[in-house]
């Protein structure tokens, strides 16, 4: 609501521009969120770091609406309004880098946040804002960071040091913290880092959605 009365009454411009609604790109953008997620956890396996076992479908409904929340408000504030204020004042790079360290920032108030924590979060934001940007579309965004979100609550991680109850609870087989997240969830890792590089890396390299790309 804030943004549509800043848009539409302050600025006296279209919200619309910027909220293009559209389910496709909302799941290519969860295609991605969920490939970069499961292939760090699927590490994580494969070097016996981490286990899980059933747990309970309950707080299912509560996760989705949680997790979708938050990646609607924070991708209009971050990605549809920072980030484009940004790029009307400055060079495309710096807008990207600041409105990361500034979506990073966000979290350093959340429960156990460290170096790794900011890291990852900051790289995430790099990520979402290159896939908003060679989208055009802020569902692309909003999608990759609800699946990100998502299935790391599902299988028990704390997400951002938030944690809530999954489908799977999550057992530790090591106790560094570095390595697996701990308490952080899986942002705290860094096994997570050198994911989201490359997958930075490929976007850059290559438009995944076919869009115009940004100049």
């Amino acid at each position: 609501m804030a943004f549509w009365y800043v848009k539409e009454k302050i600025e006296k411009t279209s919200a619309k521009e910027i909220c293009k609604p559209d389910v496709f790109k909302f799941f290519q953008g969860s295609n991605v969120g969920f490939f970069i997620i499961t292939t760090a956890i699927g590490v994580m396996l494969i070097l016996n770091l981490v286990s899980f076992s059933f747990l309970s479908v309950s707080n299912l409904p509560k996760l989705f609406l949680i997790f979708a929340m938050v990646a609607i408000s924070e991708e209009i504030v971050f990605r549809g309004y920072i980030l484009n204020k940004l790029l009307e004042r400055a060079p495309k790079n710096f807008a990207i880098i600041l409105s990361a360290l500034l979506f990073s920032a966000l979290h350093m108030a959340n429960s156990h946040f460290g170096i790794i924590g900011f890291t990852n979060i900051f790289l995430s934001g790099v990520l979402l804002a290159i896939v908003y940007l060679h989208s055009d579309n802020l569902s692309v965004p909003i999608g990759l960071h609800f699946s990100w979100n998502l299935i790391q609550a599902i299988l028990g991680f704390a997400v951002s040091g938030y944690q809530e109850s999954g489908l799977m609870s999550i057992t530790y087989n090591s106790s560094e913290g570095i390595v697996t997240g701990g308490e952080f969830g899986l942002e705290g890792s860094i096994i997570l880092i050198p994911v989201v590089l490359i997958s930075i890396i490929l976007f850059l390299q290559k438009n995944y959605f076919k869009t115009k790309t940004y100049k």
